[in-house]
């Protein structure tokens, strides 16, 4: 690419991969979401390159299976790939029983606390990513090739070897513009590749599945799961909310402060004990940077004494990383939670107050 893309340029034909590209599996859709969420965490300057880990995308691909090989209604385990053989789904399903037997909930815990399981099936995962929807992503069809505007694929093929990952460095390089490009189009294309992912798992199985139902199964939080560190996070903000300060009552919410649907961050650093009113409140939106700093500011000691009898990772710098990338990708004037009914407006500053 000679020329820094224009962002909405660079969603629009995303958009379009999506739209028109074949897919017999939802992998295309899981390396993408992950590619987004990698731009959002490690913001660059808006005429940078970025060097991505093919093995960092198969972890956040992990964790966007993780919630969806639980059995659903009726139906059992979805099906996600319309050829035969073990598939990433499946992949993900043993890690995950894995992780329940030794008592783990989540895939942050499982990396944190069984770091050779972990990495043993992190490189299997990255090969597959990169022989598979890394390969054919920039592509429209089984053998049309594509302008790969996004990295350059001409090494990747269906075969791809450990020696020529090694070569590479088990990385894609985003073109120039690309990682910022895809940062500040992240809004507008995470809610087009869930519809299309609801989509094809609809497609794929054969019974008649409910849209809505289905949407929030694949892609809602886990309440069940942070809601254990409810007890101990209330004890740490004295029992007081979080953002109101008002005394915390029966039914205690655990409150995702960057919100879940924007990034699916459960480190205790993002988490929050809030009241019910607080929480149904801010829902998905930004929240005021005050929030954001005060959540950072936390020390680290405090949250290992909440997370620490659960196993549950804090996840620092992915946070305070990704808060930076939301907000400084974010347009001036974005409405920002402060408390019910109330917000403000995000101004260029915004992004500095959150790194600093």
């Amino acid at each position: 690419m000679n020329t820094i893309p224009d962002p909405l340029e660079v969603g629009a034909r995303v958009a379009e991969l999506i739209a028109t590209g074949r897919r017999v599996s939802t992998y295309k859709l899981a390396v993408l979401s992950a590619l987004v969420q990698h731009c959002l965490e490690h913001p660059t300057a808006p005429d940078a390159p970025l060097r991505v880990p093919i093995e960092d995308l198969a972890d956040r691909v992990v964790d966007l299976y993780w919630p969806q090989v639980r059995t659903f209604s009726e139906v059992g385990v979805l099906r996600q790939n319309e050829q035969s053989g073990r598939s990433l789904p499946d992949v993900v399903r043993e890690l995950r029983t894995a992780a329940e037997a030794a008592g783990l909930t989540t895939p942050a815990q499982l990396r944190a606390t069984e770091p050779a399981l972990h990495t043993r099936h992190r490189r299997a995962i990255a090969q597959t990513l990169a022989r598979q929807p890394l390969f054919a992503l920039q592509r429209t069809g089984t053998s049309a090739p594509g302008a790969p505007f996004l990295y350059d694929d001409t090494w990747l093929h269906k075969k791809t070897t450990v020696a020529e990952l090694d070569a590479h460095g088990w990385s894609i390089d985003l073109h120039p513009g690309v990682a910022t490009a895809l940062a500040r189009t992240a809004g507008l294309l995470q809610p087009v590749l869930q519809q299309w992912w609801v989509a094809d798992v609809q497609r794929m199985n054969a019974a008649e599945l409910d849209a809505p139902d289905l949407h929030g199964f694949l892609f809602g939080a886990a309440r069940s799961a942070v809601a254990r560190l409810a007890p101990a996070l209330a004890d740490l903000q004295d029992g007081r909310c979080f953002y109101c300060a008002g005394t915390l009552r029966t039914g205690t919410h655990v409150d995702h402060v960057l919100p879940w649907s924007r990034v699916a961050l459960d480190g205790v650093v993002n988490l929050v004990a809030a009241d019910a009113r607080c929480n149904l409140a801010k829902s998905a939106t930004l929240p005021a940077v005050d929030h954001v700093v005060r959540a950072l500011a936390r020390p680290d000691g405090d949250l290992h004494a909440v997370a620490g009898p659960l196993r549950w990772p804090l996840e620092r710098e992915r946070v305070a990383g990704v808060a930076v990338g939301l907000y400084g990708t974010s347009p001036v004037g974005t409405p920002l939670w402060r408390a019910p009914g109330v917000f403000d407006l995000l101004d260029p500053t915004d992004a500095a107050r959150v790194a600093a």
